[in-house]
Order: C-alpha cells, then structure tokens, then sequence
C-alpha cells in the first residue's frame, strides 16, 4: 500500500477492536487490521474470550489455512508495511479517527480509535515511527454491485459470563437447527462445519 493509492481510510463501526476500512483510487477497499503484539507474545490463558487482541497475521493465516483446505471461502488477505501519517492520518476522512492521533514520547506516530475494546492511549498502535505492520484484507463488493444476505450462526456465543448460549445447554440443538431455514435445504450446514473446522483449526 501506499499513499498515492490510498483515497480514503476510516474506521470501521461495530466490533470491538479497531479496524479500518482504507478505500483506494480504484476504488477498491480492503479491511486495515494494525498490529497491536509482537508474534511471539503468547496470551494469558486466563483471560476471557474476547478478552485478548486481535491478531493482524492470523488473518493473513487464515487466508493460507483456507487454501491449503480447498474451501476458497477467505477474501484474500496480506501483510504490509504501513505508514501512519501518508497513508491514514492525512488521508483518513473520519473526524473522530483523526482526533485519536499523538506522537508518542519515543517520537512514534500512534492513534487508537474508538470501539467496544482496546480503544484508549494506553492501547493504542504506533508506527516505528511511522512504519506500522497490518494485515489488508479484501472486502467484498458493494450491497448495490453484489447483493447478499447474512444469517447469524446458530453457534453464535453469548458473550456473557453467566448466561449460557442455547446450543451449550441443549443436547438436541443441532436436530433442531437441522430442521431450521437455511440449514434445512442443500449443503449449507455442511460448508457451515467446514468453517468450524477451519475455526478450531486457527485456535490450535
């Protein structure tokens, strides 16, 4: 990537660790995922699940796992030297980004956005002092060039502590979601598990 390529980059709502969308003058656009950790710091494994950061080379990871399977189904993903200021900070249209930017007391160039988790100073991402590594994912076409829907998984977590998901307490919830639209016609229960494996194959 590089700032005469870059149009645009703002952050993208919803989820809880930052992520940017960076729109190009092509007008392609590709998910920005920063790194926030060294690749050999390992996580406690205490915390809760959606306690721990984001890894932006698990997405890249992911890509590869998801070819070597054959299932095709991961938007091509890739690692890049990022720099902060020409390629976010001067081109990103999103005010509330843009007032998340400092220079760090090394001379680094950080910012940390706003999101559910890990949006504050003390966990923002910095370039070193500009250079920050990332993963750039491609993003799908656009509702008007390509429409699609999108069904919640049935295995979805309940991200709480004390209320358990339904699946975790019912011994006969697959039975029923066998009978349930979509997954009751075709083969998209099926793909659905390929994805699972490929889940429980990138937490191993």
């Amino acid at each position: 990537m590089h700032a005469k390529y870059s149009r645009r980059g703002v952050q993208k709502s919803g989820g809880t660790q930052l992520k940017l969308v960076m729109t190009f003058t092509n007008y392609g656009q590709a998910l920005l995922k920063p790194m926030k950790q060294q690749r050999d710091e390992e996580t406690n494994y205490n915390l809760y699940y959606f306690s721990d950061f984001e890894r932006h080379n698990a997405e890249i990871a992911a890509f590869h796992l998801d070819r070597v399977l054959g299932f095709r189904r991961v938007p091509p993903v890739v690692g890049r030297l990022v720099d902060v200021v020409e390629e976010i900070k001067d081109v990103t249209t999103d005010r509330k980004l843009a007032r998340t930017f400092f220079t760090s007391p090394v001379g680094s160039v950080c910012f940390y956005g706003q999101c559910s988790y890990y949006c504050s100073t003390e966990h923002a991402v910095c370039g070193r002092p500009r250079l920050m590594e990332a993963s750039l994912g491609v993003m799908l076409p656009d509702l008007s060039l390509a429409p699609r829907r999108t069904w919640r998984s049935p295995w979805r977590r309940s991200y709480s502590r004390s209320k358990r998901a339904k699946w975790e307490t019912d011994p006969d919830y697959c039975s029923s979601v066998k009978k349930t639209p979509p997954y009751n016609k075709g083969t998209r229960l099926l793909d659905f598990m390929d994805m699972v494996i490929l889940d429980f194959l990138m937490s191993t």
